[in-house]
């Protein structure tokens, strides 16, 4: 998973000039501090807290997390009487 951070229009000017003049630059996004930097330029980002974290926590897998709770998953689907997968739990 690769974070999608955001950033007020300067502060991605600014990464924009930096990444075209060094495409090789490492860019780091840090999600605990909220701060992206290049070089010796550091600039704060914004990302949902939800997103945050998940990545922070290391739980951005949604599909691996549906597919390691399948059981669960199935279960809570046959109960759902909009969902219409009541052959689910034989499947």
């Amino acid at each position: 998973g690769i974070p999608c951070v955001t950033a007020d229009a300067v502060t991605v000017k600014e990464l924009q000039e930096l990444v075209a003049a060094n495409p090789q630059a490492t860019v780091t996004v840090n999600l605990e501090t909220l701060q992206v930097q290049i070089g010796d330029y550091t600039a704060p980002v914004a990302i949902g807290e939800g997103t945050r974290r998940t990545f922070i926590s290391g739980t951005w897998d949604a599909c691996g997390q549906l597919v390691a709770n399948a059981d669960q998953v199935r279960a809570t689907a046959t109960k759902l009487p909009y969902v219409g997968w009541g052959n689910l739990a034989a499947s």
